[in-house]
């Protein structure tokens, strides 16, 4: 345990611990807060990014922010093009609705766009899991630079509760992998590996002394 006071990982801990926290509530509770669940995980997820961007700017390895950056942003492109697509395929639906072909008519219709189906499911298995891995690169490299183990094994639970939230048990796994995240901000400035300066060896250092 190393006991250092280091400004940029203890505001990385409080940001972490808060961010992961909020997003929680945001998500746990948008149903029955609706709009404003969500407003409460964007400020979670704002806080987690100036965690996450402190601890890189203090080891001047920039891998754990840009990771997380791509999460956020394959998971907006991914959301984005599956809306679109299934606009695309709702739209004839509608259409065949509206001018009383009947249900039978708007069943042919799903059915002759079966290519389209496959795509929209394979987009959003993509937007779910593309973010999900990133975040897990994040938080692995996270656990690299730090020394602190518990960022890469709540970042292997999340990855697996993702995949697995299908059944009850990814479930589990998720709050898990969330409840080690919080932890391990938590032991965030105190067992973190502090920064190494490169010193000037003891001969570099006589042979300029004896300069003078």
């Amino acid at each position: 345990m190393y006991r250092q006071h280091i400004p940029q990982l203890e505001s990385a801990k409080t940001y972490g611990i808060l961010g992961i926290i909020l997003q929680f509530i945001g998500v746990a509770g948008d149903i029955f807060l609706h709009g404003f669940g969500f407003i409460i995980s964007i400020v979670g997820l704002i806080l987690l990014l100036l965690a996450i961007k402190s601890i890189s700017n203090y080891y001047s390895n920039e891998t754990p922010f840009r990771y997380i950056l791509y999460s956020i942003i394959s998971a907006i492109v991914f959301g984005i093009i599956s809306a679109v697509a299934i606009i695309l395929l709702l739209v004839p639906v509608v259409f065949s609705i509206s001018t009383s072909s009947g249900p039978r008519s708007a069943s042919s219709t799903l059915l002759s766009n079966i290519g389209l189906i496959f795509i929209i499911i394979l987009i959003l298995l993509l937007g779910v899991l593309l973010p999900i891995i990133f975040e897990y690169l994040a938080y692995n490299e996270i656990a690299n630079l730090t020394g602190i183990d518990d960022f890469h094994t709540a970042g292997l639970l999340l990855l697996i509760g993702i995949i697995l939230t299908v059944i009850v048990i990814g479930i589990f796994l998720i709050i898990a992998g969330i409840i080690i995240l919080i932890i391990g901000f938590s032991k965030l400035p105190d067992y973190a590996k502090p920064v190494i300066i490169d010193q000037p060896s003891g001969s570099e250092f006589d042979t300029g002394f004896n300069q003078f």
